[in-house]
């Protein structure tokens, strides 16, 4: 498969993600579903929540992301 182009300048794309950081640990970052809701224990409320793993690319000329979210995370 080629890489995608970008849609705003015709330059090529580069696959790459999203990290989130936090007390010393690196994740991919993941799409929740809805909008978010505080949780006193975690931040955010994610229980009961669809969850996808975030994928993205990056323009080599312009710099624009694409982000997609194409499978619900395990």
């Amino acid at each position: 498969m080629t890489e995608p182009k970008c849609s705003d300048c015709g330059g090529m794309m580069k696959q790459g993600f999203l990290l989130d950081e936090g007390y010393g640990e690196s994740y991919a970052a993941s799409w929740i579903e809805g909008p978010p809701e505080r949780s006193f224990w975690t931040g955010v409320k994610k229980r009961g929540r669809a969850r996808y793993k975030v994928g993205s690319y990056r323009c080599e000329k312009c710099g624009l992301l694409k982000s997609f979210a194409p499978k619900p995370a395990s």
